[in-house]
C-alpha cells in the first residue's frame, strides 16, 4: 500500500475505525478486527499504521506474520507475536513457553491430539500470558497474514476474541479471502458483532488511484497513463510496480504538465513487473534473495550468513541495498520482503533440487547453532535429508521435539526409517521414538501397532520394556484394557524384560483388571504387586497398587482406611513417577473426599493440582474441572459449577470429559426447570465410549441426567425403571450396587410410588450398609432418607435433613425436608409441615431449583399443606443482588487491579473459570468491562457496603 503525504490512500475509513477501536481498549472494552483483502489491497500497511498510532498512545504493541509452509509449526505465529521463542527472561513468559515445549506431557497418550490440532495446557497457558500483559497496561496483538497461520495459533486468537470483552485488548489480524469455512474464516466471519469487526478492503477508487499515480510521477498522470494504470484494477501494490517499472525505463515522460507515456501499450502482468525490479541488481545480491525466498521469513541474517558462508558483515551490506531497491523490508534481525509477490517470484526462480539442498543446508547450520528443534524440522521437512544427517539429528532431539510438534517429529522419523538400515545400531530407537510420537498424536492403533512391530523385531536391550508400556498405554487409552491387561501380563513373563519392569508390569495389570470391573482379582494382584514394589523401591509402581487398593476399598466399603490409603499413593514423591501419573491419583482422591463429605479437603487438593492440570492438560484438565463442578454442585454452589462446566468444554477435545460435563449441566437445568436446555446438553452427549478411561467411572451422570429429565416429563415409571436397570446390571464393567448407592433415595421413592415394596426394601437394606461402612454423614443420611420413606416416619426423615444439612447436600437435605413434611401431614400435623416446606422452598429458591419446588408444592397440596405466607425471593437474574458470592470477591480482585490468572491464584481456581465469572458479572450488571466492575465495586464501597457481602 502506498502512503501520501504521511497518509494511506483510500483507506481513511478503515484507519479511523481501527483508532476508535484502540480508543476503546483504552478505556478498557477490548476489540477485535480482521483485514480482510485481495493480496496487493494494502492490509499490511492498514496494520502498520494502525500499529504506529497504537505506539503512540502507549499501549503495548506485539505483532507477528505467519509464514507459508507446508506444515508450520503449531503455534508458531502466536508464540512468535508473544516473544516465546528465544529464551524469554522474564517470569510469566517463560512459563509459558516450558508449557509450549510441553516437556510434562511426553508420553501422555493423546497429550497433542490431532482432532484438534492443538493442546489445550498450551492454549491456556498462551492465554493466561495475554491476560497477565492487558494487567500491565493496554495491550494491541497485530497479526497478519493469518491466511497462512497454523491451527493451534488460530485456537488461541479465537479464545482471545471471545473473551476480548473482559480485557484492555486489542486484537487485529489480516488475512486474504480464505474460499470455504477453514479455521480462519470461521475467526473472521464469525466475529461481526458487538466487540468484534470486519473491515474489507475494496480496490482504490478512481480519484485515490489518480492521487497514488500522481503522488508516483510527480505530477497528475496524463491520459495514456490513466489508461494503461485501469488494468491494475484499483490494486495499490500493481500500479506501486507499474510506475517502478516504468521510471526504471525511462518511459515516463515528465516534461509538460502531465506525466506521460509515449504510446498506448499493454500492461504487463504483475509477476512481469516484479521481476522487472531484479534486472538492476547485482547477481550476488540477486542470489543471496533467492536463498532468502526458500529459507522463509523467519531466516534471520545470522542464519543466511552461515547457510552462504559469507560474513555477517558483508551480508548486512548487502541487506541494505535490498531494501533500498524495495525488495526487503527493515523488520529487525528477521529478513522479510516488503510482498509476499516479491517472495514468489523469487522463490519460483530457484530450481526444486536447488531449494531442497538450501533447507539442508539451513538445517544442518541451524542444528549445529543448537537452533530449537522446531526451526531444524521446519527446513528438513521442505528438503532432501541425506539419512546420516537426519537420523543423527533425530536420535538427539526427536524427544524434544515430539513434545513441541509430534506430528513433525512423525513426519520425519517415518522418512528416516524409510531410508534408514535396519542393522545400524540406531534404528530402534528411532522405531521407539515413531511409537511415542503416535501415542503423542492421538494415533494410539498406530502407536499399538508401531510398539508391536519393534517387539516382534528382536528390539535392543533395554526397549523392549519401554515398548511393551507403549503398547499397554495405547491399548488402555483407546478402550481396550483386556488388551492392555494381556500385554501386561506378557510382560512380566518375557525373559527380556527386567526385574523392576515386572513389577510395574505387575501393578499396571491391578488397573487393567479395575477397569475391566474385576475387583477381587485387581485387589489381589494389586497387594501382591504392592509388595514386590516395596521391596523393589519402585515408587510409581507402589502408587499404581495404593490406588488401585483405595478405589476398590472406597467402591466397596467407602471409608477412612480407603481415604488413606489414596493418600498413601499420593504423598510418594511426585519427582519419582510421571507427572500425570501424580495428577491422576489426586483428582481420584478428590472424588473420595467429595463422596465422603470432606469438602476443605477436596477443596485443598484441587488448589494444589490446579496449575499442574493446566500444564499438562490432556483429559486432566477437564477432568479437573469436572471435579469441581461435582464439589460445587453437591454443596450448592450451582452457579459455580457452571463456570467450571463452561471451562471443561472449552478445554479443546477431550469428548470423554464432555459427556461427563454436559450431562452435569443438563441435572443442573433439569433441576431449574429448563427442561429444553437439559434435553439439548445431554443431545450433544458423544455416543458413550468404552469404558477403560477415567470417563467410564462418570457414566452414571448422563444415565443420571436421563431419569430425572424422565420425571420433569412426567414418566415416572421410565425413570424408575432406567435407575433400577442401572443398579442390578451396573454402569459399563462397574457394579451398579457398589457405585450408585447414592441412588437409592430415589430408588425407594420411584419404588414405593409404583408398588414395588420388596424392591424398595433392597435398596433402603443397600443404603444401610453402605452408611455402615463409610459413617459419612450424606451415606447416613441417605440410609436414614430410605427407612423414612418406607415407614413414613418424620423424625427419620428430620434425621437425614440433619446429616445431608451438616455434610453439607442442601439440594439433598431440601428434599428430604420434603418427605418429613409429607409424613407430617398424613399424621394431621399440618403447622409443622407447612414449616418444613417454607424451609425446603428457600432452599430450592437459593439453588434455582425451579422443577423441585414446583414438585415439593404439588406433594403437599395434595396432602393439604400449603407455603406460608412469607416466601422466598426469587433470585435476581441481574444486577449487583444477582451475582454469585464467587462472582463477587473475583469483582473485588477486578477492581484491585488483578488479572485473571492473578485472581485464580488468590482463589485457588483455574484462570479460564475466572474468565467465565467475569464474562457472568459483565453480563448480569449490563456492563462493558472491567474500569465498570471496578467503580461499581468502589462505589459500594464508600458508601459503606462490602461488595462480596452485601
Amino acid at each position: 500500500m502506498t502512503s501520501f503525504e504521511g497518509r494511506l490512500l483510500g483507506r481513511a475509513a478503515e484507519l479511523a475505525e481501527l483508532s476508535r477501536l484502540a480508543e476503546s481498549t483504552l478505556a478498557g472494552v477490548g476489540q477485535a478486527a480482521f483485514v480482510v483483502g485481495e493480496a496487493g489491497l494494502g492490509k499490511t500497511a492498514v496494520l502498520e499504521q494502525a500499529a504506529a498510532d497504537v505506539r503512540r498512545r502507549g499501549m503495548q504493541l506485539l505483532s507477528a506474520s505467519a509464514q507459508n509452509l507446508a506444515q508450520p509449526c503449531p503455534f508458531a505465529v502466536i508464540s512468535s507475536c508473544l516473544r516465546l521463542e528465544d529464551s524469554p527472561s522474564d517470569e510469566r513468559r517463560a512459563q509459558a513457553a516450558e508449557v509450549l515445549r510441553g516437556d510434562a506431557r511426553y508420553g501422555v497418550a493423546g497429550a497433542r491430539s490431532e482432532a484438534a490440532g492443538a493442546d489445550a495446557a498450551t492454549i491456556e497457558a498462551m492465554v493466561g500470558l495475554v491476560e497477565d500483559l492487558c494487567a500491565q497496561r493496554p495491550l494491541a496483538l497485530f497479526l497478519d497474514d493469518l491466511q497462512w497461520a497454523d491451527p493451534a495459533s488460530l485456537a488461541v486468537l479465537h479464545k482471545l476474541v471471545r473473551s476480548v470483552h473482559q480485557l484492555p485488548l486489542l486484537v487485529v489480524g489480516a488475512h486474504r479471502p480464505v474460499p470455504g469455512a477453514g479455521d480462519v474464516a470461521q475467526l473472521s466471519r464469525s466475529t461481526i458483532a458487538g466487540n468484534r469487526t470486519r473491515l474489507e478492503l475494496a480496490p482504490l477508487d478512481a480519484p485515490a488511484v489518480a492521487a497514488l499515480l500522481a503522488d508516483r510521477c510527480g505530477r497528475e498522470a496524463g491520459p495514456r497513463l490513466r489508461r494503461m494504470a485501469e488494468g491494475a484494477a484499483g490494486n495499490p501494490l500493481y500500479l506501486t510496480e507499474l510506475i517502478a517499472a516504468l521510471r526504471r525505463e525511462h518511459a515516463i515522460e515528465t516534461g509538460g504538465t502531465m506525466a506521460e507515456i509515449s504510446s498506448d501499450c499493454a500492461l504487463p502482468p504483475l509477476t512481469a513487473l516484479v521481476t522487472h525490479r531484479f534486472r538492476h541488481l547485482r547477481e550476488d545480491l540477486l542470489q543471496m534473495l533467492r536463498v532468502v525466498s526458500v529459507l522463509g521469513a523467519g531466516c534471520t541474517t545470522a542464519e543466511l550468513a552461515a547457510v552462504m558462508d559469507i560474513p555477517l558483515r558483508d551480508l548486512l551490506t548487502a541487506m541494505a541495498e535490498a531494501e533500498a531497491s524495495g525488495i526487503l523490508r527493515d523488520t529487525g534481525q528477521c529478513l522479510r520482503f516488503r510482498h509476499e509477490v516479491i517472495r514468489n517470484a523469487l522463490y519460483d526462480a530457484v530450481p526444486g533440487s536447488v531449494r531442497a539442498m538450501l533447507h539442508m543446508k539451513a538445517a544442518q547450520r541451524l542444528a549445529e547453532a543448537g537452533a530449537a528443534p522446531e526451526r531444524v524440522a521446519e527446513h528438513l521437512l521442505n528438503g532432501v535429508p541425506s539419512p546420516e544427517f537426519l537420523i543423527t539429528w533425530l536420535e538427539g532431539s526427536a524427544a524434544r521435539l515430539t513434545t513441541r510438534a509430534p506430528a513433525m517429529a512423525l513426519r520425519l522419523l517415518t522418512t528416516a526409517l524409510e531410508i534408514g538400515d535396519p542393522a545400524d545400531a540406531g534404528y530402534g530407537n528411532l522405531r521407539l521414538h515413531l511409537a511415542v510420537a503416535q501415542l503423542s498424536c492421538g494415533r494410539l492403533a498406530e502407536a499399538e501397532e508401531s510398539a508391536r512391530s519393534a517387539l516382534a523385531k528382536a528390539p535392543d536391550s533395554g526397549l523392549e520394556s519401554v515398548l511393551r508400556w507403549i503398547v499397554i498405554q495405547a491399548a488402555f487409552a483407546r478402550g481396550r484394557p483386556d488388551q492392555a491387561l494381556a500385554e501386561a501380563r506378557a510382560g512380566c513373563r518375557s525373559p527380556g524384560v527386567e526385574a523392576i519392569g515386572r513389577v510395574q508390569f505387575q501393578a499396571f495389570s491391578a488397573v487393567c483388571l479395575f477397569a475391566l470391573g474385576d475387583l477381587a482379582e485387581a485387589g489381589a494382584v494389586a497387594s501382591r504387586a504392592r509388595s514386590a514394589a516395596d521391596e523393589a523401591g519402585d515408587s510409581s509402581a507402589l502408587a499404581s497398587t495404593l490406588h488401585v487398593l483405595a478405589a476398590k476399598r472406597f467402591i466397596e466399603t467407602p471409608d477412612a482406611e480407603a481415604v488413606e490409603l489414596a493418600r498413601q499413593a499420593t504423598r510418594i514423591t511426585p519427582d519419582t513417577m510421571h507427572p500425570a501419573q501424580w495428577l491422576g491419583l489426586q483428582l481420584s482422591l478428590v472424588n473420595c473426599y467429595i463422596d465422603l463429605d470432606r469438602g476443605p479437603d477436596a477443596q485443598r487438593t484441587l488448589a494444589a493440582v490446579q496449575k499442574p492440570a493446566e500444564r499438562i492438560g490432556g483429559m486432566f484438565l477437564p477432568w479437573y474441572h469436572l471435579s469441581c463442578a461435582l464439589l460445587a454442585f453437591h454443596t450448592g454452589r450451582w452457579d459455580d459449577a457452571l463456570a467450571e462446566i463452561e471451562a471443561g468444554l472449552d478445554c479443546g477435545d477431550e469428548a470423554a470429559m464432555s459427556r461427563a460435563l454436559r450431562a452435569t449441566a443438563a441435572v443442573i437445568a433439569a433441576h431449574r426447570g429448563r427442561r429444553p436446555l437439559a434435553e439439548a446438553h445431554l443431545a450433544a452427549v458423544l455416543p458413550e465410549l468404552d469404558n477403560a478411561t477415567v470417563a467410564a467411572f462418570y457414566e452414571y451422570l448422563p444415565m443420571c441426567a436421563g431419569a430425572l429429565l424422565d420425571e420433569a416429563r412426567g414418566d415416572d415409571r421410565r425413570a424408575y425403571s432406567r435407575l433400577a436397570e442401572a443398579f442390578a446390571e451396573g454402569v459399563g464393567h462397574l457394579p451398579g450396587q457398589l457405585i450408585l448407592g447414592f441412588l437409592t433415595p430415589d430408588l425407594v421413592r420411584l419404588a414405593l410410588a409404583q408398588g414395588d415394596h420388596d424392591s424398595a426394601r433392597r435398596y433402603a437394606a443397600a443404603a444401610q450398609r453402605r452408611a455402615e461402612d463409610s459413617g459419612g454423614l450424606y451415606h447416613l443420611g441417605d440410609a436414614y432418607r430410605c427407612e423414612g420413606l418406607l415407614s413414613g416416619d418424620p423424625d427419620l426423615l428430620m434425621e437425614a435433613v440433619r446429616c445431608y444439612r451438616n455434610a453439607p447436600r442442601p439440594l439433598n437435605a431440601a428434599h428430604a425436608c420434603t418427605d418429613a413434611a409429607e409424613a407430617l401431614a398424613r399424621r394431621g400435623r399440618l403447622d409443622d409441615a407447612r414449616v418444613l416446606l417454607d424451609q425446603a422452598l428457600a432452599t430450592f429458591t437459593r439453588l434455582g431449583a425451579v422443577w423441585d419446588a414446583a414438585q415439593a408444592t404439588s406433594r403437599l397440596r395434595a396432602v393439604a399443606v400449603r407455603r406460608g405466607s412469607h416466601r422466598p425471593r426469587a433470585g435476581a437474574r441481574d444486577g449487583w443482588q444477582a451475582l454469585t458470592h464467587t462472582e463477587r470477591l473475583v469483582a473485588e480482585h477486578v477492581a484491585e487491579g488483578c488479572s485473571n490468572p492473578e485472581i485464580a491464584a488468590r482463589l485457588s481456581i483455574a484462570r479460564s473459570t475466572v474468565s467465565t465469572h467475569v464474562s457472568s458479572i459483565l453480563r448480569k450488571l449490563a456492563m462493558t468491562s472491567r474500569v465498570e466492575i471496578a467503580a461499581e465495586v468502589t462505589r459500594r464501597q464508600r458508601s459503606g457496603r462490602s461488595p462480596s457481602q452485601d
